[in-house]
């Protein structure tokens, strides 16, 4: 006979899991908010501040101000004593504050995307699994350039790159650097500019931020250039080949690995930045980076990657172990990891 026996305490806990899950997921809707009307940056430095200033300041309904105000205030994002509210700098470093190192609000939009395209995700569940990265809205790719920007500018040339021998030097005297899947070319630009004797190229097959990537090129007056090409089909011949990001969204990893490995010089170097993960997901139960990266995983990264030819479908997570052997399989010379922040895996090898 099967037990029924129902532990109280356990359902009573995991209810108030649920709703605090419930909680953060609508705070996240008006942290979007928060963002895009300028809000955090009103609020940034001002001290404390009343709804009606802060409206007027703004140009926003008083009325719903003071709302946002007091939901901000009960999730925990603002502070007030009853009558005026402030932003703390600390806070401020994560939703306002641009390259701090803690800047991530980018991500609340990423997540507002994944609501976005909540009946598209489930169709691809009743299908063949994949949702193109081109049908994911906008703010999916301004929210994962902004979100892993913080990353690149804080973390490449400081920890990611020395962490890997010989790569700074090679930079230094002057190598041909290929970004693979290079977005909206934040940390293409960044190489060049940090190591100006170099030349990059940024790979991308979606159209639209290659566009963007051009864009801010131009801007930054950068030597960057930026090309529309599958992973799998990359042109040339370098001395590093980088991944940042990427190489788990791709429809075939293992092609794009072994078409980074022709196009290399005897020597050079491939690096893998991916986003931190364990081989044994049970390890990991909790987590927030674990549950933000698996979260991301299934409603953007593997989708999209089942969408392309390949349908790999690497994931987000599944831990170092896997993408060592497919840098391995694809002829590089002894993959490590180079690197583990925490919030990233830095792997590396040699052809």
């Amino acid at each position: 006979m099967t037990d029924t026996h129902i532990d109280e305490a356990r359902v009573e806990a995991f209810a108030g899991q649920l709703l605090t899950d419930v909680a953060g997921a609508g705070t996240i809707a008006l942290t979007v908010i928060g963002d895009r009307l300028g809000l955090y940056r009103a609020l940034t430095g001002a001290g404390p501040t009343t709804a009606a200033k802060l409206a007027a300041a703004t140009g926003l309904n008083p009325r719903l101000i003071g709302e946002w105000l007091a939901a901000q205030t009960v999730s925990g994002h603002l502070v007030s004593d009853g009558e005026t509210y402030e932003l703390p700098l600390e806070h401020a470093l994560a939703l306002s504050v641009v390259d701090s190192p803690a800047y991530v609000v980018g991500g609340a939009e990423i997540v507002a995307g994944f609501y976005l395209t909540l009946d598209k995700l489930e169709q691809a569940f009743r299908g063949d699994g994949g949702l193109p990265y081109a049908d994911m809205p906008g703010c999916v790719h301004h929210g994962i350039e902004r979100f892993f920007r913080t990353a690149y500018v804080n973390h490449l040339a400081q920890t990611w790159f020395p962490a890997v021998p010989g790569l700074v030097e090679k930079l230094e005297a002057g190598a041909r650097v290929a970004d693979v899947g290079c977005g909206h070319g934040v940390a293409s630009l960044l190489v060049q500019q940090t190591w100006p004797a170099s030349t990059v190229t940024g790979f991308d097959s979606h159209e639209p931020s290659i566009a963007v990537a051009r864009a801010n090129a131009l801007e930054a007056g950068s030597p960057v250039t930026f090309r529309v090409a599958d992973a799998a089909a990359i042109t040339g011949e370098f001395d590093v080949v980088v991944f940042f990001d990427s190489l788990h969204d791709l429809g075939d990893p293992p092609a794009a690995l072994r078409a980074a490995y022709e196009s290399l010089s005897e020597g050079g170097l491939v690096v893998a930045v991916e986003p931190w993960s364990a081989d044994d997901f049970t390890t990991v139960i909790g987590n927030p980076v674990a549950r933000a990266n698996f979260n991301a995983s299934t409603a953007l990264c593997t989708p999209g990657s089942l969408s392309q030819p390949g349908a790999y479908a690497l994931g987000t997570q599944g831990g170092p172990g896997k993408r060592l052997q497919l840098l391995a399989e694809a002829g590089f010379t002894d993959p490590v990891v180079a690197a583990d922040t925490g919030f990233n895996l830095v792997l590396a090898a040699r052809r």
